[in-house]
């Protein structure tokens, strides 16, 4: 009974999640009219979505309070009131935009009178949004394998205490939200495809050093920290930059067509990093098959090698992305 329980309302939540999140992103392109514009609202997206895992992240920390504070006895139960007190929450954040946002007054929007199929057959068509496409599958399937194998890296490889895992993603997020002010200078001076490039390049290159991970002559906490250190800029240009990209695609052919297809655009992105992520723990958990154990690692150093691949596949596929257009 517990199982389909959770079956019916995880389902139930990926859809109504699915629901809100591209017609929300769909919004980028419609409210904004500047390159600069795209990147500061990406940017303040993507740190709500920062601020949104860390608090969610200290669900066991508001359970603790709860049962000290309100004397529950089980601890269950102050996990669930925990939960339930962040969901509400959560729909409470969720409802601002809805409720706040008119798109009469800050928005442009024309609705598109295509066919679905001929509107789909049209967005796919468009040579730079495919070209996005294959590099965000490849960058979601890494990203993937990333954090399915953190714990692994850190227990198995470095032999370190689980423990040390929240400390490194903490240190991660925190040092990529140093970056976040920057991220409209940088692309402004230098191109937003060429600072993605960069990501690509730098976190393929760290990658690669996973497969030697508690191998290197330092401790095992200087290699984790460093390596978190390294991809801390990648994350956080490839957090903001590409959905700043996909909303210049989707305004750009806005203008050139007439017909508004940003909802498509975003719907079809939202399919593909599904896809990613479902690859990506796919292929993860095929390469553990080769060795997760300690002494026994093999496949999990592989992972390095094969996101380092999907790294610089992306760059590659990326290269050949024309018109970016403001």
């Amino acid at each position: 009974a517990n199982a389909w329980w959770l079956l019916v309302t995880l389902t139930l939540f990926f859809v109504a999640s699915t629901t809100y999140i591209i017609p929300f992103n769909a919004l980028m392109p419609e409210m904004t009219r500047t390159s600069d514009e795209r990147v500061r609202l990406a940017t303040l997206q993507q740190a709500g979505f920062v601020a949104g895992i860390v608090i969610a992240a200290s669900t066991n920390n508001l359970a603790a309070w709860l049962q000290e504070e309100f004397l529950i006895a089980e601890k269950i139960k102050s996990i669930e009131l925990a939960i339930a007190l962040l969901a509400v929450c959560g729909g409470i954040f969720m409802l601002i935009p809805v409720l706040v946002i008119d798109e009469r007054k800050f928005s442009l929007a024309k609705p598109s009178h295509l066919p679905l199929r001929e509107a789909l057959r049209a967005t796919t068509g468009n040579r730079n949004f495919i070209i996005y496409l294959a590099a965000d599958f490849a960058w979601y399937m890494a990203l993937y394998i990333i954090m399915s194998g953190l714990l692994f890296y850190v227990t198995v490889l470095v032999r370190e205490s689980e423990s040390l895992g929240l400390k490194l993603m903490g240190t991660m997020v925190g040092i990529s939200l140093l970056f976040y002010p920057f991220m409209s200078y940088l692309s402004n001076r230098f191109g937003k495809k060429k600072i993605v490039l960069f990501a690509f390049f730098i976190l393929g290159f760290v990658s690669a050093g996973i497969y030697g991970l508690g191998e290197y002559p330092v401790s095992g906490q200087v290699q984790l920290f460093t390596f978190v250190c390294l991809a801390a800029f990648p994350l956080a240009a490839l957090g903001i930059l590409p959905p700043a990209i996909l909303a210049g695609i989707a305004r750009a052919d806005a203008e050139k067509t007439g017909e508004n297809r940003e909802g498509l655009y975003f719907a079809v992105k939202y399919f593909v990093v599904k896809l990613g992520q479902t690859f990506g723990i796919a292929v993860f958990a095929t390469l553990t098959l080769l060795g997760q154990n300690v002494g026994d690692d093999f496949g999990l150093r592989l992972t390095g090698v094969v996101v380092m691949l999907l790294c610089f596949s992306a760059l590659v596929v990326f290269s050949f992305f024309k018109g970016e257009k403001g």
